[in-house]
């Protein structure tokens, strides 16, 4: 009984389907009166090849293959400098190593696509420089982020700053870096530059001033999209504990 209720419901979705997206309804014949060969066929011809040009199956398809070999990008970039060592391919193995936290390997490869490179290039500087503070050499950071030429693109100072305030965060200048986050906060999109302010007050014992930032971020995340929550939770989860805390 729960076979025929189960075949009756296949029928019934892949007839819609059939109706939905404009497919030959000879198929309708074939999935009412050879229900499981007409399914298993109109599902091989009709529905796989579909699979593969879907761009949320392909999400999935490449969140699970991270999931079971997160360190293919690693090795395929590698694979890629291997067979050719271009400044493009050492910057995509940079990447690759950024992605997994390997900070000091990163550093390496993008001081080799400088190395490579003609000329001075603000890509590969800006990579240098933040991978430099990842792996905790501020002064690094500090002289590649110097070595960058002026730019007219707002943005693209907002950015400059966020870096120098986190590289003067983890040298313990602490005025100089809420400074530098008071100038950006408005502008930088999501809430990291808030929680770094919120932090920095908090340890200077500005408590009233933390909760004010604070409560702005838990207002914010009302209007904040699901997909970015899910990616900073470990910082949201830091915002609500300590906006208890503080009362």
């Amino acid at each position: 009984m729960l076979w025929l209720f189960v075949s009756l419901a296949l029928q019934v979705a892949c007839i819609v389907h059939v109706f939905r997206t404009g497919r030959n309804t000879a198929w309708i014949m074939a999935i009412a009166f050879l229900p499981a060969i007409g399914m298993i066929a109109y599902f091989i011809v009709e529905i796989m090849p579909n699979l593969s040009r879907d761009r949320r199956v392909g999400q999935v398809k490449a969140s699970i293959a991270d999931s079971m070999d997160p360190e293919r990008h690693v090795r395929d970039a590698r694979d890629a400098v291997d067979f050719s060592d271009t400044i493009a391919n050492r910057l995509a193995f940079g990447d690759a190593l950024m992605a997994r936290d390997r900070f000091e390997q990163a550093l390496h490869q993008f001081r080799e696509a400088e190395r490579m490179s003609p000329h001075n290039d603000r890509a590969i500087d800006m990579r240098i420089a933040e991978a430099a503070y990842e792996a905790g050499l501020s002064a690094d950071a500090l002289k590649a982020l110097d070595r960058l030429p002026e730019t007219g693109s707002q943005s693209e100072r907002d950015r400059r700053d966020l870096l120098r305030a986190k590289v003067a965060e983890l040298d313990d200048r602490s005025g100089e870096a809420l400074a530098l986050y008071r100038g950006i906060v408005d502008r930088v999109p999501g809430d990291e530059v808030r929680c770094r302010i919120a932090g920095l007050l908090i340890a200077g014992g500005d408590k009233a001033g933390a909760r004010a930032m604070l409560n702005e971020v838990e207002m914010r995340k009302k209007r904040t999209p699901p997909a970015m929550l899910k990616a900073n939770a470990d910082m949201y989860d830091w915002a609500k504990r300590m906006l208890a805390e503080l009362g």
